[in-house]
């Protein structure tokens, strides 16, 4: 439960402390005087939006510290965070005018989802606006399946896997003929040309060959000249500048190395010399262009089916699998019908026990409904839930409708089309009643669940308030002296002016104080009936 709640500079608060009790907390004050800053401040420490404007004027920052007194939480355990015993729950958030807006949990850093999540399993608060979601099918539905304890994940993963099925079936069924001969169409192609790994290098060092064969012929001639035919021609000046410097090592030996140098660069010139006799130039045109067709026809596999050997034969052995599965496709589509039909029965079995449930669970909740709705001053009011079938979707084949026939001989109405604001304010109070024992939040918060009711009315409410206090911890917000003078901790929200400025505090009252707010409440006659 909640144990403190500091609000500092939000709103119109400066600085305050409220020490929760157990059991019924009433909260009360005059209009405007900042009541709704309690609902504030509890949604922002569990995760809510941040504004800027929440900010006290004149102030920079404001923070807003929230602690629980709980014992294991799952939710915790997931994130690492371990309470020694006895330890509190602190949440504080911070949000400033200028820079980052900051979270922690027991002084640790803490990412508002998982604030939300703290949120979701620790408090439960009805808002004034709530019973509007009684207007949704889908809410109406998820409170069937609260009371009852109705599972619904078998359901979903059964329909889940149907919906898989029905893919894949749906897939094996676009494989048609057009595909079967694109298929044929693309593996022809590729198998036509008869890529070999590596063919396309060696037949573009070959292109090159070719393509300059020209330069090639005229600069090797050049060279032939000029290593042994010109008059100045190479190699028969090298064997004479050897000749020569082999009849001076016989008056100086230090000349033999430069000998032996001259003698084998004759030797290498005289080996590059054979080979550029010996280079064979094909130059023949027809060649040349069957091997431009070739690099060609290898050019537009590449821009088709892959920038290299390998993923070009990659693709190809996909197509031989394609064209292997399309014989075999009545086969795997017969085999994906079976499977799909298994499906089907197995999410039919589900929805049905699901459908089951629900009626059950329906049974009884409308049940507990009327009871309570008749408790809170409607008589000869009944709650009907129906179900009746829908398209399946992912939360079943059930279409949930609440009705609700708030007197005596009339009609039952839909509840999202006819009932008034009271009567779903006392419908939405039964059924927080009805969910207490089902909801394991340990508070309950109710911002102004009275409005729209009577005085009667309202103590009766204030009576159901104080017994679900002695389950849970209540945090009601209210207007009504008869509920507030039914709580076990009465707090006032009071507002001020101080050095021209106005100020909203809020305290606990002793037990004179709390009557002088029930007098100002009911317009300072005296208590009577409350």
């Amino acid at each position: 439960m909640i144990k403190h709640l500091i609000l500092n500079n939000l709103v119109l608060v400066d600085s305050c402390e409220i020490h929760f009790g157990p059991s019924f907390n009433a909260v009360t004050g005059e209009t405007g005087a900042g009541k709704t800053a309690l609902i504030e401040a509890i949604d922002l420490a569990l995760g809510g939006r941040a504004d800027t404007s929440a900010i006290r004027k004149g102030c920079d920052r404001a923070f807003v510290e929230i602690a629980f007194d709980i014992g294991h939480l799952d939710v915790l355990d997931e994130a690492g965070i371990a309470l020694d015993q006895g330890e509190y729950l602190v949440i504080r958030r911070e949000i400033a005018r200028e820079g980052k807006n900051r979270a922690f949990i027991n002084c640790r850093m803490a990412p508002l989802p998982l604030l939300q999540k703290i949120g979701n399993a620790l408090i439960d608060l009805i808002g004034q606006h709530a019973h509007q979601t009684l207007r949704t099918a889908d809410s109406q539905r998820a409170l069937v399946d609260l009371f009852g304890n109705v599972q619904v994940d078998s359901f979903k993963t059964a329909y889940e896997h149907e919906k898989s099925c029905q893919r894949r079936l749906d897939d094996l069924h676009q494989i048609s003929s057009r595909d079967e001969e694109m298929w044929r169409f693309q593996l022809d192609e590729i198998q036509s040309v008869s890529l070999k790994e590596g063919e396309e290098d060696a037949l573009f060092e070959k292109h090159q060959r070719l393509a300059h064969a020209n330069e090639l012929s005229e600069k090797i001639d050049m060279m032939i000249k000029g290593l042994s035919e010109s008059p100045n021609a190479v190699l028969p000046q090298l064997a004479r500048c050897g000749k020569a410097c082999d009849s001076l090592t016989a008056y100086d030996p230090s000349l033999k190395d430069t000998s032996t140098l001259i003698h084998e660069a004759q030797i290498s010139l005289a080996e590059a010399l054979r080979t550029l006799q010996s280079y064979d130039l094909e130059n023949d045109p027809q060649a040349f262009q069957a091997l431009e067709d070739r690099l060609s026809a290898i050019s537009r596999l590449k821009r088709k089916y892959g920038r290299s050997f390998a993923e070009i034969d990659a693709h190809r052995q996909k197509l031989i699998f394609e064209l292997s599965r399309l014989e075999n496709l009545s086969e795997e589509i017969k085999e994906a019908e079976d499977a799909l039909k298994k499906a089907q029965a197995e999410t039919d079995k589900a929805a049905g026990a699901l459908t089951h449930n629900r009626k059950q669970a329906a049974s009884l909740l409308q049940k507990t409904l009327t009871e309570q709705l008749q408790s809170l001053n409607m008589h000869g009011a009944e709650a009907i839930i129906d179900i009746s079938p829908q398209t399946r979707q992912q939360s079943g084949d059930d279409l949930v409708q609440f009705f609700l026939k708030a007197n005596q001989g009339e009609l039952p109405g839909l509840v999202k089309e006819h009932s008034s604001g009271g009567e779903l304010s006392r419908l939405l109070f039964a059924i927080k009643a009805a969910l207490a024992e089902k909801n394991g939040t340990p508070t309950l918060i109710f911002d102004e669940i009275d409005a729209n009711v009577g005085g009667k009315t309202a103590a009766i409410i204030g009576e159901k308030l104080h017994e679900l206090g002695k389950c849970r911890q209540v945090i009601c917000i209210t207007h009504f002296p008869q509920v507030a003078s039914k709580s076990d901790h009465h707090f006032s929200v009071q507002k001020s002016e101080k050095d021209g400025r106005t100020l909203t505090e809020i305290k606990l009252l002793n037990k004179k104080e709390r009557e002088q707010e029930l007098l100002r409440m009911i317009g300072g006659a005296s208590i009577v009936n409350v």
